[in-house]
Order: structure tokens, then C-alpha cells, then sequence
């Protein structure tokens, strides 16, 4: 079991290194390939329970990862851990804003779409890696792709959609035994 220093360590480099988004991505490498503390299911399993809850999916997973590993202060620890390099760049990026008021230049604006553009891609990749175990369960494919049309493509409040599937998804695997 790591200990609270290092689950500290891990998620300020997860904090660092997820710039624009695909925070699962860069959680999922650092956590579960590179140093092995959750399997695939229990990664797929944290990361359902911190998008069904609300606030930032990205803090609570880092929460849900730490209490799992180290109790209440690996909770701590991730969630600072990971919230910390993103305070520290949001608060040096903010004063450089207020004192220079440019940021609306096309080379920002081209760097900051470039960056968007590279957490899509990072996000589509840890989907592919996810998207197997995930979708190997009873109905899996059906809920996913219900959840996609409901709020993808019919723009439907996510409240409502997981109101419906969730209950769905829990009575088709009940009694499914996910893999360690």
C-alpha cells in the first residue's frame, strides 16, 4: 500500500500533467499502469461513482482513489495532490491576465485549441483502453449507447438520463463479478 507522501506525490504529477482535460487519462496512467494501485475494474468502478456525484469528476475521483488506497488521509492527499498544480497555474495565468489583458490574441487562442484538441485525443484513448471491460457486462453497450443518444444527441438533462439508466444498468448486472 503506498503511503499518504507518496499517493501526494502521484497525484500533484496527475494534477501537472492534465492540462485541458483528459484528467481520467493521465489518472489512469499514473494510477493503474504505471504504478499498479487499481486494477481496471476498480479504476472503471471510481470513476462511474465520481461522475454520478456532484463537483468536478476529476477531484472526486483523485478523492475516491485515496480513500481506496489510504483511508481518509490518502483522500486528502489525492485531492490536494491534484487540485494543487492547477490553484498554483490558475492563480499565475489569472495575475498575468489582469496585468496584460491579451490573452484574446490569435496565438493564445491557437495554443489554447491546440491544447483542446490534445485532451480530446487523450480522453479517446483512455476510452479505448476502458471501453472493453467496461462494456463487456450484460446490456452494457445498450445503457452506453442509450446514455450517448439521451444526452449526446438529444441534448437531454444528465440528471434524467442517469435517473433512468442507473437503475437499469444496476438490475442487468446485479450479479455480475467485474475482473481484479
Amino acid at each position: 500500500m503506498p503511503s499518504t507522501f507518496e499517493i501526494f506525490k502521484a497525484f500533484v504529477l496527475v494534477g501537472a500533467s492534465a492540462f485541458g482535460g483528459g484528467g481520467s487519462a493521465h489518472i489512469h496512467h499514473h494510477i493503474v499502469t504505471r504504478r499498479g494501485w487499481l486494477s481496471e475494474s476498480e479504476f472503471l468502478e471510481g470513476l462511474s461513482l465520481s461522475q454520478l456525484l456532484p463537483g468536478p469528476i476529476f477531484s472526486n475521483f483523485a478523492a475516491h482513489i485515496g480513500m481506496h488506497l489510504h483511508g481518509a488521509p490518502g483522500a486528502i492527499a489525492a485531492f490536494a495532490g491534484v487540485c494543487l498544480p492547477g490553484m498554483l497555474a490558475i492563480l499565475a495565468l489569472s495575475g498575468a491576465y489582469f496585468a496584460v489583458r491579451e490573452f484574446s490574441s490569435p496565438a493564445v487562442t491557437g495554443a489554447l485549441t491546440g491544447v483542446a484538441a490534445g485532451a480530446v485525443g487523450i480522453s479517446l484513448a483512455t476510452l479505448a483502453r476502458v471501453a472493453p471491460p467496461g462494456l463487456k457486462s450484460i446490456g452494457a453497450p445498450l445503457i452506453a449507447l442509450a446514455a450517448f443518444i439521451a444526452n449526446g444527441v438529444l441534448h437531454l438533462p444528465i440528471l434524467w438520463v442517469l435517473l433512468v439508466l442507473l437503475p437499469l444498468g444496476i438490475a442487468l448486472n446485479w450479479n455480475v463479478t467485474p475482473d481484479a
